[in-house]
C-alpha cells in the first residue's frame, strides 16, 4: 500500500463535490431563466389573430385546406399579425408540395389551435415518401423568427402512406434559421421522420444557418419514427414537461446533434420530460429482434467527427435533468460539457443482442475514436434500475464525475470504466450481475490517470450462492496512467470475493485505504 497525501485527497474531493453542486445552482438558475424566457415568448402571442376560416378554411375533416392556411398566413405577415387562429376541426392538407415541404412557414407568424384534443392539422393519405409539413423556404424567407405554435394535433398519418426503406424525412416542422421559437401544448404524432427539427445540417461555412431561443414544452409525441425533436445547429433549447411514447424512435426521443466542424450545437436543456416506450416498438430498420428500449436522449457528434480528432467549444452545455424514463437510456458521444442529473430509469430485460443504434447501458458516456479534450461530463443523482446492461459507462473520457447515483439490478458491472479519469464517490450500488455471470458495483479498465473512487457501497441482496456482486471496485486490466488511483473509503455488504480487487500484474500500484464490509 503506497502512502498518500490526505490534503491532496480532501482536495481532490471538494473538487468532485463543488462541482456537483454547481450543477444543482445551475439548474435552478436555469428554471428561474426559463421562466423569463417564456414570458418573453408568451408576449409574442397577441389576442389578435386572423381567423384560418376567413380564408376558406372548412376544418371538416374532407376538404383539402392547404391553400387557406398559406392564404391566412400571408394574411397575417401583411397585417402584422402574429397568430392565424384554428377553430375546432380537422384541416386537411392535401396539396403534395415540393422537396422543401408542403406549407411555406412565414417569419412572424405562429399558428393558434382550441387544444390538440379538438384541433387537428392532417396529411391526406396515399401518399408516397411525403414531404414535410411546414417547412422553412431557405430561398424566399432566410429566416424565420418570432413564432408560437400552441393548442394543436399535427398529424403525418403515416398508417396511410407508403415509403421507401431509408425514406424518414416527413416532419411536422422544420426550422432552419431564425430565432425565438416556441412550441407548447401541441400534439404530434405519426410522422416518417421528426415531430420537430431545429437548426440545419453539413453546412458549407460556419453557421450559415442557425436557430436560438427554442422551447418546446407541455406537448405529447406518439409514434414518431426517428426523433420527438431534433436539434443540431442550435444555440439555446429547452426540451420540458412532453410526454414522449409509442412506437418509433429510430434514433431517440430528442437528438441532440452535431454533423460537421461548421455548425455549433450548444446549449439545451431536456428536463422534466417523460419518455415511456413501454407501449410500443423501435422501427423494424434497427435490424435484430424487435424491442421497445430505445434511447430517450441522445448526444452526439457522428460522421466525420471533430477537425483533427480533437473537441472544439462548439459543441456541450447540455443539461438532462430530473426525466422519467422507461425501456430507455441516455447516450452522449463525444460530447464535452454535460450534465446528466436527478433522471429516474426502469427497464425491464430484452434482449437487444444484434438491434442497431443501441447500447446496453442506462447511461452512456463514450467515444468510440479517442477524441482529445473530451471533458466535464457528469451522472449524479440519478437512479437506474434497470435489467439491461451496465448502470453507467465512460470510454475514453477525462475529468468526469458519477456521484450519489443509486444503481439498482443490473446484469453487468453498475458503473464501468473504460480508459476514463475523474471522481466516482458516493454511489450506492445493489445487486448488480447474475448468480451466474458475477460483476462488481465499479469496474476499471484501461489507462486513466489520477482516478478517484470514494465513499460507495455496494451490496447484496441475497445470499449464498444467490449473491451477484463479487467486488466492491474491481481493476480490470493494467493502468499506465502518471497518476496511480486512489480508492478510499468503499464499503461492501455481503460480497462474494471481497471489497477490493486489485490487477494481478500491478498489485501495490493503487493507493488505498479504509476500504471496509459493511
Amino acid at each position: 500500500m503506497r502512502k498518500f497525501s490526505t490534503f491532496l485527497i480532501a482536495l481532490c474531493f471538494l473538487g468532485c463535490k463543488k462541482e456537483a453542486n454547481s450543477v444543482i445552482t445551475d439548474n435552478r438558475s436555469e428554471k428561474f431563466s426559463n421562466s423569463l424566457t417564456n414570458a418573453s415568448h408568451l408576449s409574442l402571442a397577441s389576442s389578435a389573430t386572423i381567423n384560418v376560416k376567413n380564408y376558406g378554411a372548412k376544418g371538416d375533416g374532407v376538404t383539402d385546406d392547404t391553400d387557406a392556411i398559406e392564404a391566412a398566413m400571408a394574411a397575417a405577415k401583411k397585417a402584422g399579425i402574429p397568430a392565424v387562429y384554428f377553430p375546432d376541426g380537422s384541416y386537411m392538407i392535401g396539396q403534395a408540395g415540393d422537396g422543401g415541404g408542403i406549407i411555406k412557414l412565414v417569419d412572424g407568424v405562429g399558428l393558434t389551435g382550441t387544444g390538440p384534443a379538438t384541433c387537428h392539422i392532417k396529411l391526406t393519405g396515399g401518399r408516397n415518401n411525403p414531404s414535410p409539413m411546414f417547412c422553412q423556404d431557405y430561398v424566399n424567407t432566410p429566416i424565420v423568427s418570432n413564432v408560437t405554435i400552441q393548442g394543436i394535433d399535427f398529424n403525418g398519418n403515416s398508417s396511410l402512406q407508403t415509403f421507401d426503406s431509408d425514406y424518414q424525412y416527413c416532419t411536422a416542422f422544420n426550422f432552419h434559421n431564425g430565432k425565438n421559437i416556441e412550441v407548447k401544448n401541441c400534439k404530434f404524432q405519426s410522422f416518417r421522420g421528426d415531430g420537430l427539427f431545429f437548426g440545419d445540417t453539413f453546412e458549407p461555412s460556419l453557421n450559415l444557418r442557425m436557430v436560438t431561443n427554442i422551447d418546446v414544452h407541455d406537448c405529447e409525441f406518439f409514434n414518431i419514427y426517428r426523433e420527438a425533436a431534433m436539434f443540431c445547429a442550435v444555440n439555446d433549447a429547452t426540451f420540458y414537461n412532453n410526454n414522449v411514447h409509442g412506437d418509433g424512435y429510430l434514433v431517440g426521443g430528442v437528438d441532440i446533434e452535431r454533423h460537421s466542424v461548421n455548425e455549433t450545437v450548444l446549449n439545451v436543456s431536456v428536463y422534466s420530460n417523460t419518455f415511456n416506450f413501454r407501449d410500443g416498438y423501435g422501427p423494424v430498420e434497427r435490424g435484430g429482434p424487435k424491442v421497445r428500449y430505445r434511447r430517450a436522449v441522445t448526444m452526439g457528434f457522428f460522421y466525420n467527427g471533430y477537425k483533427n480528432g480533437i473537441a472544439d467549444s462548439l459543441s456541450g452545455h447540455y443539461k438532462v435533468y430530473n426525466n422519467k424514463i422507461y425501456q430507455g437510456q441516455i447516450d452522449c458521444w463525444g460530447m464535452l460539457n454535460v450534465s446528466i442529473s436527478g433522471n429516474n430509469f426502469k427497464n425491464s430485460y430484452e434482449n437487444i443482442a444484434g438491434v442497431s443504434f443501441l447500447t446496453a447501458p442506462a447511461i452512456n458516456i463514450s467515444d468510440n475514436v479517442t477524441t482529445r479534450g473530451l471533458i466535464n461530463v457528469s451522472a449524479d443523482n440519478n437512479i437506474i434500475d434497470s435489467d439491461i446492461g451496465n448502470g453507467i459507462a465512460f470510454k475514453n473520457y477525462s475529468k468526469v464525475t458519477a456521484n450519489g447515483n443509486t444503481i439498482i439490478g443490473t446484469p453487468l458491472d453498475g458503473i464501468s470504466v473504460l480508459s476514463t479519469s475523474g471522481c466516482f464517490y458516493g454511489n450506492k450500488i445493489t445487486d448488480a450481475g447474475t448468480a451466474a455471470n458475477p460483476c462488481s458495483g465499479i469496474l476499471i479498465n484501461g489507462n486513466a490517470s489520477g482516478l478517484y473512487v470514494s465513499t460507495n457501497q455496494a451490496s447484496n441482496t441475497t445470499t449464498g450462492s444467490n449473491r451477484t456482486m463479487d467486488y466492491v471496485i474491481k481493476i480490470g486490466s493494467a493502468n499506465n496512467g502518471t497518476v496511480a488511483p486512489q480508492i478510499l473509503s468503499n464499503k461492501g455488504k455481503n460480497m462474494i470475493k471481497g471489497i477490493l480487487s486489485e490487477y494481478y500484474y500491478q498489485a501495490g500500484y493503487v493507493i488505498t485505504s479504509n476500504n471496509v464490509a459493511m
